[in-house]
């Protein structure tokens, strides 16, 4: 059940479907869609670090399509922004902005000492994960940073943050004098030369280095959670969720799972949950 006292979205209105402007406000870009009653339209993405005010107001201009939406939900993780774009979406829906945090109804316990301090994007993805595939469940969501979230006898129990693979690329090419910038393309797949794994070039050994060494990590951290659920719970794994555009590809192939999900749809299904 929803935690007692916690914030709810009002119920759809009477006069037609339920239309919700989402945000979600990562480190890198915000991805933003509208949501009617549940159902996700085709997001748009603006860049977090060099959006000015007016590309967020034309971003939510588009999506509204001329009118003003039921709501807004509004999950960051990049606190420094939110007054710009809590004003910008101000106009744009006809009820505050909900921002998702851990004193919202999300149907998932939360099994932490401070809650205070677990990410929306976290929160979103656990409420979605849980409606979507049940409990236990692992939450594998590869962005700027690569988090793991496990939700077990339907509590968040915590979880772990890592390096994601683009920062980690970013990075090296920062920090050394030699070391190329590269840009990593999760949909196509890794094709190993006559040399095998190993590389032929500078930039043939970091892109072998990141395809190979980074599902490595992800199947370990994987495979701990799974025995420790096993081990803590008595609970055997129901499932494993990868959320992300840029790296899942990895990490899908690190854990047999092919289930895919975005945050912004996390975020409808927290939505929806926080209605009922």
């Amino acid at each position: 059940a929803p935690r007692k006292g916690g914030r709810r979205m009002k119920g759809p209105s009477a006069t037609g479907p339920r239309r919700v402007l989402l945000v979600d406000l990562g480190n890198t870009s915000a991805t933003l869609a509208m949501a009617r009653d549940g159902a996700l339209g085709p997001p748009a993405r603006v860049s977090t670090r060099l959006a000015r005010r007016r590309e967020v107001r034309a971003a939510l201009a588009r999506l509204a399509g001329g009118r003003p939406a039921d709501g807004a939900v509004y999950a960051s993780v990049v606190p420094g922004l939110d007054r710009l774009w809590l004003s910008e979406l101000r106009p744009f829906c006809t009820a505050e902005p909900l921002a998702v945090d851990w004193r919202l109804a999300l149907g998932v316990r939360l099994d932490y000492p401070h809650p205070e301090t677990i990410g929306a994007d976290r929160l979103a993805n656990a409420c979605g994960a849980v409606v979507r595939y049940g409990s236990p469940v692992v939450v594998a969501d590869f962005g700027t940073a690569l988090t793991f979230d496990v939700i077990a006898g339907n509590a968040y129990r915590g979880g772990l943050i890592l390096p994601g693979l683009p920062l980690m690329t970013e990075y090296l090419a920062e920090r050394t004098a030699l070391l190329p910038s590269l840009r990593l393309d999760g949909a196509r797949p890794l094709r190993l030369g006559r040399a095998g794994p190993i590389g032929k070039s500078t930039r043939q050994a970091m892109l072998l280095g990141a395809r190979l060494g980074y599902p490595g990590m992800v199947r370990e951290v994987y495979e701990r959670l799974r025995r420790a659920l096993r081990r803590d719970h008595s609970a055997r794994l129901a499932s494993a969720m990868a959320i992300g555009v840029g790296c899942r590809r990895y990490g899908l192939m690190a854990v047999g799972s092919r289930r895919a999900f975005s945050v912004a749809r996390a975020i409808a299904v927290a939505v929806m949950n926080a209605s009922r």
